[in-house]
């Protein structure tokens, strides 16, 4: 990125929504209550990292969206998608009762013919299993048909653990195409994505919260100034004390995220890399940034247990309004200009009760080919 990015970065000013509550500020929470506040633990597979308090909850306007958006910091939009959730209830309700299903033993195929009983476009095409990676479940295949015509092979949906670990529950479907290892999802093809995200609409029909939330797709439009789709669609139910340790998601052709919460709550903890390595700094974790970029780049688990199971560490990044919660209805832009500026994210599962969401990839567009006009005979 120019330089000017990296100076936004660096002096961006924040913006607060949520308040950060020590691990020892618990005497607190009666008080709060007590005065109608809602106040969550931030816990995550044994981690204690105290409180959130919800604060301000406001659409940014354009020019705060525009600038966040430059910066490679999250856009929170409260609410943007409410009401479009009443229509898609019964879709929601249903998805929540199919995880549950999963988490007891259920096939993911008995599940995924179920959901596309209807939907004589998608052909099972078999299941696999990767018993090289302890999280997956199931990938199930299925190949896109037109009449008698086969016009996309090897679609997929994956379910999978969140985490590597026993005591997270948390479930995630991802929906892509190709040979994972070889990243096929990165080439660029418009046509087999568009039937990835078919495929994904027509086992999800929730999908069309996001979809079809004419705010955020005119938000995205003026923040992209180009064309635009969204695929590798992901559906995440965060379980209670689950969720994402921090990453980002920064891959070559993909310019963000947007993830909406559709039911339940989340917390997220996300910053700009450049801010991030910032703060490592001030907290005496890296001596200079050049060091504070590599770090995080690095297998370092002196910074990764910082990052993700330090109290004060996470009280310094809530300072600097890097401290959210999402409620159904809301959604959260995620940028990504290159690895060096990306949103780096973490989620925490407020609620009782497994969530659900959705996470879509932005990718751009390619442009059709230009039309051929011929020559009239006359």
């Amino acid at each position: 990125m120019v330089a000017w990015v990296t100076a936004r970065a660096l002096q961006f000013v924040p913006e607060f929504t949520a308040r950060h509550l020590p691990p020892a500020g618990s005497a607190l929470l009666p008080v709060l209550r007590a005065r109608g506040h809602t106040v969550w633990p931030l816990w995550r597979r044994g981690a204690d990292l105290g409180f959130v308090l919800p604060l301000r909850r406001q659409l940014p306007d354009r020019t705060a969206a525009a600038a966040r958006w430059r910066s490679a910091e999250a856009v929170f939009l409260p609410g943007i998608a409410a009401a479009r959730l009443p229509a898609s209830a019964p879709h929601i309700a249903t998805a929540l009762r199919m995880f549950d299903r999963l988490r007891q033993g259920a096939r993911f195929l008995d599940e995924l013919e179920l959901r596309l009983r209807h939907d004589d476009r998608f052909v099972y095409a078999g299941s696999t299993v990767d018993h090289g990676d302890r999280r997956e479940i199931e990938r199930v295949f299925v190949d896109a048909v037109v009449g008698d015509r086969t016009v996309a092979k090897d679609l997929w949906a994956r379910l999978a653990w969140i985490a590597d670990d026993h005591s997270d529950v948390s479930l995630r479907i991802r929906h892509s195409f190709g040979k994972e290892q070889l990243e096929d999802w990165l080439s660029g093809d418009d046509e087999i994505a568009g039937w990835s995200d078919r495929f994904a609409g027509s086992a999800f029909p929730e999908s069309a919260v996001v979809l079809g939330c004419r705010p955020l797709q005119q938000l995205l439009a003026r923040l992209l100034g180009r064309p635009f789709r969204l695929s590798e669609r992901i559906v995440y139910n965060n379980a209670p004390g689950g969720g994402a340790v921090f990453h980002h998601d920064a891959e070559p052709g993909q310019l963000g995220v947007v993830f909406t919460q559709l039911a339940g709550h989340t917390a997220w903890l996300a910053i700009s890399k450049r801010r991030l390595a910032a703060l490592l700094c001030r907290h005496g974790a890296e001596p200079t940034m050049t060091a504070a970029m590599l770090a995080l780049e690095a297998d370092d688990q002196r910074r990764w247990r910082l990052l993700n199971r330090d109290a004060a560490f996470t009280a310094r990044l809530a300072a600097a309004g890097a401290l959210f919660v999402l409620a159904p209805g809301d959604a959260i832009l995620l940028p990504s200009h290159g690895i060096d500026d990306a949103t780096w994210h973490s989620v925490f599962a407020l609620s009782t009760r497994p969530s659900l969401a959705h996470s879509y990839g932005i990718f751009p567009l390619a442009a059709p080919p230009p039309a051929r006009h011929l020559r009239s005979r006359r």
